[in-house]
Formats: C-alpha cells, structure tokens, sequence
C-alpha cells in the first residue's frame, strides 16, 4: 500500500513537473497556426523572409494566393514579431504602418489592383495553450485602414475615391481547438468605437459626389463555430456541406450615420441615430439565418432633391429578421422572414400639411409582417454560375405560416394571422388555406378623410361596399371581422361566402 501510494506520488509530482513543458509554444507553432487558419478558407499563404535571434522571430511580410472561379486573387502584407515570453506564451506585435496589397483577375479577365495601409497604436496579441487547442488574447488601442489606391483597371483608378475605417479600444479572445482539417472556434470581442468613412466622385461626375460617414459605441460580440477547409470562392451551400458552421450575436450603444450625395436632381442629405442595437447571425445546416434590431431611432431627410423642407422621423424600434435554406435539398426546409417598425412617429410638419386642423389621431404608427413556412430548395442559389444558368425558380413553396400581420395608423388597426398550403402540380403554387383579418376604427378613419376633403364621398362609398363583400361586424364599436378561404379547386370564400 505504501509503494502503491508512492508511487502515485511521485507519477503526480512528475506531471506536475512537466506539465507546463507539454504547454509552452513556439513563436514557429504560432506562425505555422496563423497560416493554416488562412488555408482553410482557401488562400495558400506563405511568409517572404523571416528570422531567428533568441527567443524572437521577425517575420518580413505574407503573402496568400487563391484560384476563384474564373479568375484568381493574391494578397501581400507587412509583417510582425512573435516573441516567445519564456512562461510558454508568445507574443505578437506588429509595425505601426502595415502595407496591404492585393491583385487578380475577374470573371471577365480584367484585371484589378489596390494598394490600402493598416495603421495601428499598441496593438498585440498573446498566444497560449498547445497547438491543437491554441488560444489568442488580443488588446488594441487603436488601428485605422486607409490610404486606399486602385490602381487598376483604368476605371477604378482615375476615380476620386476616399474610404477609411478607424477602431479604439479593441479586446477580445479567440480560441482554436482541434489539430486536424475540421477546427471548431469560440471568440469575443468588444470594442470601444468604430467609425467609417467614405468620399467620392466618379470620374465623369454624372452623379456627383458622395459623403458617407458612420460611427457606433460599445460594441460587443461572441461567436463559435467550425471551420472546414474551402476554396476562397465556396458559396455558403459549398462551405456548410464541407463542415463550416458559425453562430452569434452583437449589441452596439449609439450609432450614428450620415449620407450627403449630389445627384443630377439635386443635393439629398439623409442623417440617422440609433441609442442601441443588436444583431444575430448563423450559417449551418439549418441554413442562413440574420436579424437586427434598432430602438429609439430618428432619421432626418433633407436637400434640394426633395421639394420639402427637411423632416424628422422617429421611431421606437425597428428590426428585421430572416432565415433561409442554401443547401439544396429533395427534403422540406424552413424558411422565415420578420419585419417590424414600431413606434413610428412622423414629423410634426408633415402632420400640418396634410392635416392642420388636427383632426387625425397622431398617435405613432406600428407595421409588423412576421412569416414562416416550409420549402424545397433545388438549386445552390449562391453559386457563382446559378445566375447565368437558371431557367426556373430554384424551388418551391410547400407552406406558409402567417403568425402575425399589425397596422396601426391614425387610428385605425389592422391584425391578421392565417396558414396555408401550396399544391405545385401547376406552372404558378395554388394556395389553400385561411386568413383571419380584423380592422378597428376603419370606419372613423374613412370619414374623417371624407371630412377633410382627402376621400371623395364616392370613392368611400366603393370602399365601404367592399368592405361589407370581404367583412362582417365584430364585437366591439367599429370593428370588422373577416375569414377568407383559400379551397384546393381554387375558390375563394369570405366569411362562408363564394367570392369566386
């Protein structure tokens, strides 16, 4: 027992020992880990001059080539220092002016070639772990992208163009597990502020010059997923059947942009602000997924181009989510679509133009569509050559799921819901289904646009006509109910009663 015990010892003291050994990098791991995340996206890259002096390898520069359909792509770039700390980590950091270069040819043969610059301010990563499971920690206090050239084609080059993007206060971690092909990630990042910037004018000034600028806060993201190796022109349905994968979210504070653009019509001047966002993101099996949301927006309209003074929107949220299949498949598929704005408010101005005497409600109006349902994808809609080679839809729609349908405007509210299916024996999908709809306060809206002079008497005749075909009273003052049915043999039924 007393050997055994001993011997247990002694086996825990020796890995105890070693174990920080098993776990130191080499700055040579580190590099060699670097080229092989841009090799599973395609790009064949190799460094152009490096060397050793003790525990510090300078590495000269990178460049990464790839074949894309019909063309080809390569890139150069200045390069960084990896110096090993002696505790089993190893430290990146980078010049204050990296050199960007990138050339090829398109589809069409022509060639195209930009020179830009990555400036940065203390920005460095630390490197841990083993290189099956390697781990970046990465800080910045600030790195702009700028000094954009073209220099080819012709076009391009003797265009006037000006685009930048600028960050501070960058953080964040990344993870790299697993040594074979297949590599699975987790990341995060935040990020204090992040601006862009655009100016231009195209070299015949048909359309004058344009003037963008955008800037968000408190930026902060994590995400995971898997990384397969692909050629750098994969399309989504490409990258997902060779194992790729990722999922994530973000949330940013204020956002602000501003587009001034002169145009043969004139000057268009458009301003936005956001106090807070969010957006989710995810490519997989399930498809390709995307959402965003703003809140407390207001958006300004303004310039020459439009014959009125400029207006103010505001609105208290907006959003828009969708998701969609890519890989092509004989089995159903979901598919959905969201779109929302709510709290919509509209420039006071505006109110007294159309309505001085205020005797439309001004309460802030809301529109919200959110839809799913189920199809059969058969083609890859984001190949390169699916554009050029369609010769019918790249699918069908089996059913559609309509969860929710909201209007509120001066008011008057509209809400429906309804399910329905599709039979594609024919040339066009025959729905059958039903849709449930109820409009409040339609009936006092219509006479107040009457009232007004907005509504010809007999145009609100024809409407309430209409209205009495397709709906019927329900509970409550003002409201209108309908059930519209959808049948197999393509007839058409509101509230029981043969329409068509």
């Amino acid at each position: 027992m007393t050997f055994t015990r001993n011997r247990l010892l002694t086996s825990a003291l020796a890995l105890a020992v070693a174990s920080p050994a098993l776990a130191d990098l080499t700055a040579e791991q580190v590099l060699e880990d670097q080229l092989r995340q841009m090799e599973l996206y395609g790009l064949a890259a190799e460094v152009t001059g490096q060397s050793r002096s003790g525990d510090t390898l300078v590495v000269d520069g990178l460049s990464a080539t790839a074949d894309v359909p019909e063309g080809a792509f390569s890139m150069t770039m200045g390069g960084a220092t990896f110096r090993e700390l002696g505790d089993g980590t190893v430290e990146i950091t980078y010049p204050d002016v990296i050199p960007i270069g990138i050339t090829g040819t398109s589809d069409d043969g022509e060639a195209f070639e930009m020179e830009m610059s990555l400036s940065q301010t203390n920005t460095r990563t630390l490197v841990s772990g083993i290189p099956e499971e390697i781990t970046y920690e990465f800080t910045s206090d600030s790195f702009s992208l700028g000094d954009l050239k073209f220099l080819a084609p012709e076009e391009a080059a003797e265009m006037d163009l000006d685009i930048s993007v600028q960050s501070t206060g960058l953080s964040g971690t990344m993870q790299m597990i697993g040594g074979g092909t297949l590599r699975d990630y987790t990341a995060d990042f935040a990020v204090e502020s992040i601006s862009m910037a655009m100016t231009g004018v195209p070299d015949d000034e048909s359309e004058g010059a344009v003037d963008f600028s955008l800037t968000a806060r408190d930026i902060v993201a994590d995400y995971a997923g898997s990384a397969a190796p692909q050629d750098l022109g994969a399309s989504f349905a490409e990258a997902i059947q060779a194992g790729t994968k990722t999922k994530g979210t973000a949330k940013h504070g204020p956002l602000t942009y501003e587009l001034k653009a002169d145009t043969p019509d004139g000057s268009l001047e458009v301003a936005a602000a956001a106090a807070s966002g969010d957006f989710e993101f995810e490519i997989g099996q399930a498809g390709l997924g995307y959402g965003t949301t703003a809140r407390d927006t207001t958006i300004s309209v303004g310039g020459s181009s439009i014959p009125l003074p400029p207006l103010t929107f505001k609105m208290a949220e907006s959003g828009m989510k969708f998701g969609m299949p890519v890989v092509p498949s004989e089995e159903e598929q979901d598919f959905a679509l969201r779109l929302s704005l709510e709290g919509l408010e509209v420039d006071p101005m505006l109110w007294g133009m159309i309505d001085p005497a205020g005797q439309l409600p001004r309460d802030p109006a809301s529109l919200v569509i959110d839809l799913q349902g189920l199809v059969t994808l058969t083609e890859d809609v984001f190949a390169p050559e699916f554009a050029e080679e369609m010769t019918g839809p790249p699918g069908q729609i089996n059913a559609l799921s309509v969860n929710r349908i909201l209007l509120t405007l001066a008011g008057a509210e509209l809400t429906g819901d309804g399910e329905f299916s599709f039979n594609n024996a024919g040339p066009v999908p025959m729905p059958s289904g039903v849709m449930n709809m109820m409009l409040t306060g339609g009936n006092g809206l219509l006479d107040t646009l009457v009232g007004m002079g907005l509504v010809p008497e007999d145009q609100a005749m024809g409407a309430r006509m209409m209205m009495g075909l397709f709906a019927q009273p329900g509970e409550g003052e003002d409201t209108l109910i309908s059930t519209i049915e959808m049948k197999e043999d393509g007839s058409v039924l509101a509230n029981g009663q043969r329409i068509k």
